[in-house]
């Protein structure tokens, strides 16, 4: 018996390697309970030396196991009697353990190999135990979940007897279980064959094939082989064994590509998967966001999600590869075809039934200027329309931002800004991708946002379709709200707004501490900031060829300049309406805490649009008070009687040649429309030679800045917001929005009005 001990012991500590979640709840404490799901003879032992670890010397009788239901039931009675006999006495909490040796999801159609490998692992015997230890032991996760209080579950049920209270918490610890295990391993994986046949049969897509063929005068059985090929292109094929490979395959790279990847916000998630579908949907940044997610997710006891690709990635080799990884492929329109749609939403409601999380980018595509970009609302209404048929079955709609130091593709952004067309994807294209990573990029950061409940935020009894537009603007909020301000992105909002693109070191450090300190008293403050030490951020920086350094001297190339502009971009939600309420402050003739909101909220609406700010029009005017409450405590502004007065600071700068850009555009497209219409396309053309113009002449550094697409963004958003009509395609201005222009006249820098007057002056 002692050798089966030591055996057992050495196994745990040669070979397992152990993840573990809630941490925090190893701390001593003596008024816990910890419940094992298993009766393990290993389990237990893993579970004591990571107590041990933490200096929490438990004893024996203080670890549970469900699986020994007399005991377990026995002390839970003696504890329930001894509360319910003094209600003064400290309350017991009992810490659902689970732990899992391997944690990818299982097939229902097994081969005798893997039946084999199923018996064993569930057979409780010393040879199961084995077995899966010598598989899966260096991929064991130890997940310990929030406390079951005693207490709370008395009062729930004040007149029952100690017996049924225990009875009742040893089945919502099982029911706990579980749903614990659904949400770390996934859903039984059905045969492709049994997946494709049910989303076949789905009533809705037999109409469509029967319509179809009546429509073409083809058979029913050739436009049914018609939608089987097209569901097996969409389909995912994921295969446990390719994710087995993966996961340290992505763990050993991320070593080597990243000094770090920071992971924030998995703790609310863990509480959400147990009751919920989880619908990832993260910003969209790189090709690296679609593996930094499930690897992340897998990391922190998540099951990895179905993720919705781009059908331009489903290329010989490299689309098998993803195919095997979770990825759905999907064409970027769904229009001129009538089966296609119909199939990609069935299997979407398919997986949803199945209780498979998913991931798809709001945006739609990666966005090449570091701005989040509109919301993208086709795979979101199918969710929704999905969950409106089901109501009984909960989604929750998580918010996930993704950010790097250097990006990969950063060269590709900047080539596809100045005009080159976007290169196609190739098995050998990711070959050659990988050579750049013999290089380091910094640190990359995953942030997950607060979850949206769909069942509070849907009204299910109303409409749907008006609903879906400001759900999609609600997730990019909360996308914001998760924003991690990393190193790069800190550097370059404060060396881009230099003239001459250099700053002395000492100079560059000072200003981005202030920074950090003025983004940390903001009313929409990051999530997180980086941290450390900032020179050494600038040295890290200078190695990856993102600035140069010339003895004391720090400084950005136009090559730079341009790539760092992205990262300085992504901040943008935070630094521009502080640099507005900066930029107003200073060149009104007399401001005050009162009249600043009045005037800001003259600009707020386009702000809020472009930049997804979280507050309504009616729930600003405190957020303005505690943004300049902010601005007071950073000394950036003071009073003189009942005036404001902008100090004389570098940073008070950096803000307003942040800002100033942005609201040039705005007044570039406004004054444009000012005495007469123009046609969409002239106005974007004018748009474009006037901000070039300013480009050149003040250098603002960034080369979106001028860009076609933001334009025509911000028109459409103009059009929403009806600033904008049109008629017989020519768009006009409404009246009541030139008093943009009137605030526009007072705050901008009349060197760059009086060069826009000059331009327009050229048409």
């Amino acid at each position: 018996m002692h050798l089966v001990k030591n055996i057992r012991k050495l196994a745990i500590h040669l070979w397992i390697k152990t993840n573990v979640q809630g941490a925090v709840l190893l701390q001593p404490d003596k008024q816990r309970l910890y419940i094992l799901q298993s009766g393990r003879p290993s389990h237990r032992l893993l579970l004591r030396k990571h107590l041990k670890l933490n200096s929490n010397k438990v004893p024996n009788a203080r670890i549970l196991s469900l699986h020994d239901l007399p005991s377990l039931l026995k002390r839970l009675e003696s504890q329930v009697e001894k509360l319910s006999f003094d209600p003064m006495a400290p309350d017991i909490q009992l810490i659902p353990v689970s732990i899992y040796h391997g944690r990818l999801p299982e097939r229902i159609n097994l081969t005798p190999l893997q039946r084999l490998n199923r018996w064993l692992q569930r057979e409780n015997s010393l040879i199961g135990h084995c077995f899966q230890i010598l598989l899966n032991g260096r991929q064991t996760l130890l997940q310990l979940d929030q406390p079951l209080s005693l207490k709370d579950e008395i009062h729930q049920h004040p007149h029952q007897p100690a017996g049924v209270i225990a009875h009742q918490i040893q089945q919502a610890l099982d029911a706990h279980f579980t749903k614990r295990r659904i949400a770390i391993r996934g859903p039984e994986l059905s045969g492709r064959e049994t997946m494709l046949n049910t989303v076949i049969n789905a009533p809705q897509i037999r109409q469509q094939i029967a319509l179809i063929a009546t429509n073409t005068g083809q058979l029913v059985d050739e436009v049914e082989n018609q939608a089987r090929r097209k569901l097996d292109g969409i389909a995912a094929n994921l295969s446990p064994s390719t994710a087995k490979v993966l996961e340290p395959l992505l763990s050993f790279l991320w070593r080597k590509v990243y000094n770090r990847v920071h992971i924030q916000g998995t703790e609310q998630l863990q509480a959400c998967a147990a009751n919920h579908q989880l619908v990832y949907l993260p910003c969209h940044k790189s090709h690296m966001d679609y593996l930094m997610l499930s690897w992340a997710l897998y990391k922190h006891g998540l099951m990895i999600p179905h993720v919705a690709a781009g059908e331009n990635l489903n290329v010989p080799v490299l689309g098998s590869i993803l195919k095997r990884g979770g990825a759905i492929f999907m064409r970027r329109r769904f229009k001129g075809s009538d089966l296609y749609p119909h199939l990609f939403k069935e299997y979407l409601a398919y997986m949803a039934s199945r209780g498979h999380s998913l991931e798809y980018f709001i945006e739609g595509g990666r966005s090449r200027t570091g701005r989040l970009l509109p919301a993208k609302t086709g795979l979101l209404s199918m969710t929704i329309e999905n969950f409106a048929k089901s109501p009984d079955k909960p989604v929750a709609l998580v918010p996930v931002w993704i950010s790097y130091d250097k990006l990969v593709e950063s060269d590709t952004y900047q080539r596809e800004l100045d005009g080159a067309e976007k290169s196609g994807e190739s098995f050998l294209g990711a070959i050659k991708t990988l050579r750049k990573f013999s290089h380091k990029f910094g640190e990359a950061a995953l942030s997950f946002g607060d979850p949206i409940l769909l069942e509070q935020a849907i009204d299910t009894t109303n409409a749907i379709r008006p609903q879906i537009d400001t759900l999609g603007f609600q997730v990019l909020q909360h996308i914001n709200s998760a924003l991690y301000a990393n190193q790069t992105a800190l550097i370059a909002t404060v060396l881009l707004t230099e003239s001459k693109l250099s700053l002395p070191r000492s100079r560059l450090i000072a200003s981005i501490e202030q920074l950090i300190c003025v983004l940390r008293k903001l009313p929409n403050a990051p999530r997180q900031l980086a941290q450390g030490d900032i020179n050494e951020w600038i040295d890290l920086a200078v190695e990856r060829n993102q600035l140069t350094a010339d003895q004391h001297i720090i400084s950005l190339n136009e090559a730079q300049a341009r790539e760092m502009s992205f990262y300085r971009n992504q901040l943008h939600s935070l630094t521009v309406l502080a640099g507005c309420y900066v930029m107003l402050v200073k060149r009104y003739e007399k401001p005050t805490p009162q009249n600043m909101p009045r005037l800001l909220q003259t600009l707020y609406p386009y702000l809020r649009a472009e930049l997804f700010l979280p507050w309504k029009q009616t729930q600003t005017t405190p957020a303005f008070r505690e943004l300049r409450i902010g601005l007071e405590e950073n000394q950036l502004l003071t009073r003189e009687d009942t005036h404001l007065k902008v100090v004389d600071s570098h940073i008070n700068r950096v803000l307003i040649r942040t800002a100033e850009p942005i609201l040039i555009r705005y007044f570039i497209v406004f004054r444009l429309l000012t005495d007469t219409g123009l046609s969409t396309d002239d106005l974007i053309s004018e748009s474009q030679r006037i901000a070039l113009s300013i480009h050149h002449h003040f250098g603002f550094h960034s080369p979106e800045y001028s860009d076609a697409k933001m334009l025509q963004l911000f028109i459409d958003q103009l059009f929403e917001q009806e600033v904008l009509t049109k008629a017989d395609d020519i768009v006009m201005l409404h009246d009541d929005s030139k008093a943009f222009i009137r605030r526009a006249r007072q705050f901008l820098s009349s060197s760059l009005v009086t060069l826009v007057e000059r331009e327009l002056h050229r048409y």
